[in-house]
């Protein structure tokens, strides 16, 4: 009897022991192709417009997808607010592609912000068109 329960017991513990060793040595995760995670860039620029600043933030944190934040500062460090919509396009450089509009929605006073995809890998050159000032930003999507 007691050889029973040991062998109730033994048996349920080998199989984990099992899972977790196999888990180990095959490497059965969330990164099977064996590729290092993607690590996020960010791209800033800042320009001076009208007595303030903008700054111009480009991330690419998931895969093919971006988000593009720009922020209008006061000397005094206060966002400004605007009302006026900057617009924003990118084109892939040394391609004929031709430019794609960035949609660009108000997220607070002196805050726009706007989402996009990278349709392949390379470099891009992205245009911020704000009050008849135009801010250019490179950036590599991987």
């Amino acid at each position: 009897m007691q050889a029973l329960r040991a062998a109730l017991i033994a048996i349920p513990l080998l199989v984990v022991a099992a899972t977790v060793g196999a888990f180990l040595i095959f490497g059965l995760s969330s990164n099977r192709d064996g590729v290092s995670p993607r690590i996020a860039t960010e791209t800033t620029v800042v320009r001076d417009v009208d007595g303030n600043r903008l700054i111009l933030t480009l991330d690419d944190a998931q895969v093919g997808d971006f988000e593009i934040t720009l922020m209008f500062e006061s000397d005094d460090g206060s966002y400004h607010a605007t009302l006026v919509q900057p617009s924003a396009s990118m084109t892939m450089m040394g391609h004929n592609m031709g430019a794609t509009l960035v949609p660009m929605f108000r997220r607070s006073d002196g805050t726009w912000s706007g989402t996009g995809s990278f349709p392949m890998r390379g470099r891009w050159r992205f245009q911020i068109v704000f009050d008849g000032e135009a801010v250019e930003l490179e950036h590599t999507a991987r």
